[in-house]
């Protein structure tokens, strides 16, 4: 939790990249409590990614999407 994130092509809204590893796994986009980026392009895609500070074997990961309507 609490690690670097960084997202492209910016924030959406208050949706900041530290948003998806501050522990809340809860889904209220209009709560602000999600990680959203702006729309991207075909040429310039929308990413997010995280700085796990060492090298790890993942044997899953869980993504929890945000909800519009909560």
């Amino acid at each position: 939790m609490d690690k670097l994130a960084s997202q492209h092509p910016g924030t959406y809204l208050k949706g900041s990249a530290s948003k998806a590893v501050d522990g809340d796994t809860r889904n209220v986009d209009s709560g602000n409590m999600c990680a959203h980026t702006e729309q991207g392009t075909p040429t310039d895609p929308a990413w997010w990614r995280v700085d796990l500070e060492d090298t790890f074997n993942l044997t899953g990961l869980k993504i929890y999407n945000r909800n519009k309507h909560s």
